[in-house]
């Protein structure tokens, strides 16, 4: 491709080429961008499509032109432009770079590689640059876990540190409504405001688009993010065929969030759907590559024992409660799961190791947080506990598993009780879904 093509291509995603929209600032993982910023690595920016990973690194390349970098010295290249999709490979990324230095930069201080595993062994492109200029500053973003795989840490071992980017949480989807949380303690003050948002982010979730755009285009948007995972992130990249049979199976994922899936159990229903026989093996592998995606999530019950955890179902939750509404069409029957799978979540935000637990006797606990070898907290998740009977079920199997453990404490998260138990020197406390989100 001809130099200034090259440039004329790249020119409406630079500051260099044109004044770039950044929506709102995302401010705690642009401090984690900020306090890696002097390290030689290079940093990948790894999470679902449409997270908000491009708009995060061009507010991080923001930041470094309005503390003296020049707009000429960054570059951000576009890797899904489809004026490069006939020749994605690492000489487009070469002649891409010669064509920067040549007309632009000869001095490039940081490169943003955009959806960067549409280039095979871009890896050795980064480590190559590395090398040359150590003082050069590379972020990578994608929207596959194959960034984070042994040969990406191989190939730039030492070289490069991560960052998993999530849709919007509750905290920044308040900020997102133009709602201020500086004042924490102004936060009980604020329940009439907060507990409809709360509302609105169980349905429509945090995709940053989807939480500033109007509501009757909140769905449209949804299915067009699903459509592009499954068939881009999904069919297109691991070359799937059967584009029938990996949407149906992501649909009966979608719609059984918070419950435990067995690969036999998900084979019956598509045998029946599709007539034929489908093998375990072919539904195996779709939900791994459905997990590469970022679109699903799989939990392991706890056991000390890897074999006991291969042998029972894992417990599915979506990257976005909007997204699996969009998908699955229910919502109000359905606050429950959808408030656990916002724990889920924020769980997953925070890094923890995550499980959950079933007694012999049928006790279950939703999540079972451990720490090194060590159980430290476990959780319980009921939107509504008006019933006696629920609260009974809930308290019991969070007693037991608080015994077993050996834990003086429980959790019940709930829509709106407020409150603590002591049984015999163990408590439970009880606290409203939208005030965990934001502790």
């Amino acid at each position: 491709m001809e130099k200034d093509r090259i440039i004329r291509v790249l020119k409406d995603n630079n500051f260099w080429g044109k004044e770039q929209q950044l929506e709102v600032l995302r401010e705690s993982y642009l401090q984690v961008m900020q306090k890696r910023e002097k390290m030689k690595e290079a940093l990948a920016l790894v999470g679902v499509r449409r997270s908000g990973k491009s708009t995060l690194a061009k507010q991080f390349m923001s930041s470094l032109i309005k503390k003296g970098i020049k707009k000429e010295d960054t570059l951000y290249v576009n890797l899904e432009e489809p004026l490069f999709a006939s020749s994605l490979n690492l000489e487009l990324l070469s002649q891409i770079y010669e064509a920067y230095r040549e007309i632009i930069s000869l001095q490039p201080r940081l490169i943003v590689l955009d959806e960067v595993q549409n280039i095979p062994a871009w890896e050795k492109w980064v480590r190559s640059e590395q090398e040359k200029d150590s003082s050069l500053r590379i972020i990578v973003t994608g929207s596959s876990s194959k960034l984070l795989s042994s040969e990406f840490s191989t190939v730039l071992s030492g070289r490069a540190t991560t960052l998993e980017v999530f849709p919007l949480s509750f905290e920044e989807f308040i900020s997102f409504n133009g709602l201020d949380l500086k004042n924490r303690k102004g936060l009980a003050l604020k329940q009439d405001q907060l507990r409809p948002l709360l509302r609105k982010y169980l349905e429509y979730g945090g995709f940053p688009r989807v939480v500033l755009e109007e509501k009757e285009n909140k769905k449209i948007l949804l299915k067009e993010y699903y459509e592009s995972i499954v068939l881009r992130d999904v069919a297109v990249r691991y070359r799937i065929k059967e584009i029938n049979l990996l949407k149906a199976l992501t649909t009966i994922l979608l719609t059984n969030i918070s419950s435990p899936v067995s690969i036999g159990k998900l084979a019956k229903p598509l045998q029946e759907s599709f007539k034929s026989k489908i093998s375990l093996e072919t539904i195996s592998r779709f939900l791994t590559y459905l997990e590469s995606a970022y679109l699903i999530y799989l939990v392991p019950i706890f056991s000390y024992k890897i074999k006991e955890q291969m042998q029972y179902p894992r417990k599915v939750y979506s990257i976005d409660c909007g997204l699996r509404n969009a998908i699955s069409f229910r919502f109000s029957e359905d606050l429950g799961r959808l408030a656990e799978n916002l724990v889920f979540l924020e769980l997953k935000r925070k890094d923890k190791e995550i499980y959950y637990w079933k007694s012999g006797k049928d006790k279950e606990v939703d999540f079972v947080i451990k720490e090194g070898l060590t159980v430290k907290s476990i959780i319980n998740v009921c939107w509504n506990l008006s019933s006696e009977h629920t609260k009974n079920r809930e308290r019991s199997s969070l007693l037991e598993a608080m015994e077993e453990f050996k834990l003086k404490e429980g959790l019940i998260i709930t829509e709106d009780y407020d409150t603590a138990e002591k049984f015999e020197g163990r408590t439970i406390r009880y606290i409203p879904l939208w005030k965990w989100l934001l502790q």
